[in-house]
């Protein structure tokens, strides 16, 4: 299959990687970031989004110094200002299903807040992770005035993607179907929605975006070559990719 017009929003470095398709490398760690800095120069058809996720930032055993960390991930993400490659912070976010306490969770936030600056500031798109906080993140984001943002592997429901569709910010489909949604490409104007793998933790493989790009061309009734053409120009919009 002619993979040129596959663009998958969202994956992390994995061993089985089809470079005849785009897609964005996604960091959520200093190391995960470290390894997609170095392997960037020796694919195709690739770029790169740094961050520190949520469930990361949260654990005390892992960043001892809070603010330490922070500063750290934020100069390593800087580094790449000037790598043409380099689209956009994160993956960054809220994540309720695994910060369960108040620290955990005021962690997450003030983490959130300071990647929302520094994508406003290097004049990036923003790569939201949002588990069980969707209404959460995108009330942040609306606080601080976040214009170019993607909801990644978006989880949320109906009415939740409406309201991140109606501050003008994307919905990424992950190649997992279920009811909620169905409905959600069902309704969101397909000018907002996007497809990913999260390869290699939901999708196996990149190419498996292929499979969210099918169930929108299915549940929106258009052929797979529209629902593709459409993802494409969006994701490359939203990423200043031309």
């Amino acid at each position: 299959m002619d993979y040129s017009k596959l663009f998958d929003s969202h994956t992390h470095f994995h061993t089985n990687m089809d470079e005849g398709q785009k897609f964005v490398l996604s960091g959520y760690s200093s190391k995960s970031n470290s390894d997609v800095i170095s392997h960037i120069p020796n694919l195709k058809n690739a770029y790169l989004s740094l961050g520190l996720g949520p469930q990361e930032i949260q654990r005390e055993d892992l960043y001892p110094d809070f603010e330490k960390s922070l500063e750290q991930t934020i100069n390593q993400i800087e580094s790449q200002k000037e790598n043409p490659l380099f689209v956009a912070v994160g993956e960054v976010g809220l994540d309720n299903h695994w910060g369960k306490t108040p620290s955990q969770r005021g962690r997450q936030f003030d983490a959130f807040e300071k990647m929302i600056l520094l994508s406003k500031k290097m004049d990036k798109s923003i790569v939201v992770h949002s588990r069980d906080a969707e209404t959460q993140c995108i009330a942040q984001l609306s606080a601080l005035d976040c214009k170019r943002v993607v909801m990644h592997c978006f989880g949320g429901t109906l009415k939740e993607a409406k309201l991140a569709a109606d501050a003008g910010y994307f919905v990424s489909i992950p190649p997992i179907k279920n009811k909620e949604r169905k409905k959600i490409i069902k309704q969101i104007d397909l000018q907002y929605l996007l497809i990913e793998s999260d390869a290699p933790y939901l999708g196996k493989k990149s190419t498996d975006s292929l499979i969210s790009a099918q169930m929108i061309a299915e549940y929106k009734e258009i052929k797979i070559e529209d629902a593709l053409q459409a993802v494409y120009e969006n994701a490359s919009r939203l990423f200043s990719i031309r």
